[in-house]
């Protein structure tokens, strides 16, 4: 708790500053959502009471949204509704979702996770419901962009197509990356597509990744697909167990009519430095500062890192080893492991190889849906797409003994590749528990008679 304690230190310090207050009239704070780490029983009411206590200690006005952790107070609650009722209850909220306006024309708006226990399979799968995203699209409706409206959004996890940085190791190859990851193409592109839609929609910022903001894409404009318009931003972790990189920041905000400004605030190096990291145009989108003039300016600075980590990846045309021909082709020969290449199946699927994987992507959006086969599935194959893209293979690369054959990957029963490999987590509790009881059931009869 010291680092979180200090951590808000730093935050009023900077907040409290002549140049800061100068910029600004309003103030409000944002949590992002996974109130607490494992050490503090995540979702239950005593971390969440906790956890409001801290926010209050700001003093100024904020507001939440639901994380998956939020929804992980299996032992306190039955269900998931439950759960997110002692949420809402505890910090007075009547929906999961809000809108508060942050100053004239600008609106905030925020939207919460609401299952785990329900999950059909990754229980940190960040999923928004269909109550929401009805909401969602009125309420940008509502604030147009013809009428000057600017809507600042926040979710836990970003939308797919945000094109920004991401633990390939853990969210693609979970399945639990993006808001809405494992549903279906409508659910999982509805917030790309609002994007696109609504050029109103101006920000938006999330968490999740547990990584610090000391990579050029943890700031992204997203793909032609989210129609560039929209600056989404990636948000640090402030607990010490809770970082992947080892740093703690966190993102501090001000604007004008016009433009806004992103910072940082880096905890581990003890806080003192305001760190401007980008500025951003938000006024109303004209022929002259859409696309990727929506970000003025990215401020360079030594702490940038770009050797570690997955980057959220993109499939180009000018890859190099695109793949289309009618012949059986080789999308990772012995002597390709580290090349880049991507392909259409005859279904109309993306696959591609990257990083030694191979992996899904969304066919419309191009963004990195999962893994189909990992590292040790192909050592020492190659990758083969045959039959004008009809079947995938792996292909030993030496034939060691008659009668091998090669791998067919046969497509998941919906029509995707990419594999779910990560159960609900209240399954394997419950699997885990069964296990448990085997065993000692085990051990009190069968063993004991010597069998």
């Amino acid at each position: 708790m010291a680092a979180h304690l200090e951590a808000r230190e730093h935050i009023i310090n900077h907040m409290g500053s002549e140049s800061f207050l100068s910029e600004t009239k309003n103030t409000h704070l944002i949590s992002l959502g996974d109130l607490g780490g494992y050490k503090a029983n995540p979702g239950t009411s005593k971390c969440f009471e906790h956890a409001k206590d801290y926010l209050e200690g700001f003093e100024v006005g904020f507001s939440v949204v639901a994380g998956n952790h939020d929804l992980e107070g299996l032992a306190e609650f039955e269900s998931d509704a439950e759960n997110m009722r002692r949420f809402m209850e505890i910090f007075d909220m009547k929906k999961p979702y809000w809108a508060k306006i942050l100053a004239k024309d600008v609106l905030m708006v925020g939207l919460s996770t609401t299952q785990f226990r329900d999950a059909p399979y990754s229980s940190h799968e960040v999923y928004i419901d269909e109550e929401q995203r009805d909401w969602f699209e009125g309420i940008c409706r509502e604030h147009s962009a013809e009428n000057n409206w600017k809507i600042l959004v926040f979710t836990h996890a970003p939308p797919l197509g945000s094109d920004l940085r991401v633990v390939q190791d853990v969210h693609i190859t979970n399945g639990c990356a993006w808001l809405n990851h494992s549903l279906g193409d409508v659910e999982r592109r509805f917030f790309s597509k609002a994007c696109l839609k609504f050029p109103n929609i101006c920000m938006w910022f999330s968490g999740h990744f547990h990584l610090s903001h000391d990579f050029e894409d943890s700031i992204s404009i997203g793909t032609k697909a989210t129609g560039e318009n929209c600056v989404f931003v990636q948000c640090g972790v402030i607990g010490e167990d809770s970082t992947r990189d080892g740093k703690r920041q966190t993102r501090i905000v001000s604007g004008t009519e016009s433009t806004i400004k992103i910072y940082t605030v880096s905890h581990h190096n003890g806080g003192d430095e305001l760190r401007l990291d980008a500025t951003v145009a938000i006024d109303k989108p004209t022929e002259q500062n859409v696309s990727t003039k929506r970000i003025l300016k990215a401020h360079g600075h030594q702490d940038y890192d770009h050797s570690n980590w997955f980057s959220s990846y993109v499939p180009m045309p000018l890859d190099g080893c695109y793949l289309e021909s009618k012949l059986g082709i080789s999308a990772m020969p012995s002597n390709a492991e580290q090349a880049v290449c991507w392909w259409h199946m005859a279904d109309g699927k993306v696959l591609g190889v990257h990083d030694g994987l191979v992996v899904e992507y969304d066919s419309e959006l191009l963004s990195p849906l999962g893994i189909v086969c990992d590292r040790n599935q192909i050592a020492g194959r190659e990758v083969v797409v045959i039959e004008e893209g009809k079947v995938l293979l792996l292909v030993p690369r030496k034939i060691e003994q008659e009668g091998t054959k090669p791998e067919v990957v046969h497509p998941n029963q919906d029509g995707s590749y990419w594999r779910r490999r990560q159960k609900n987590k209240a399954v394997r509790m419950a699997e885990s528990e069964r296990e448990e009881m085997a065993m000692k059931w085990f051990k009190e009869n069968l063993k004991s008679e010597g069998k």
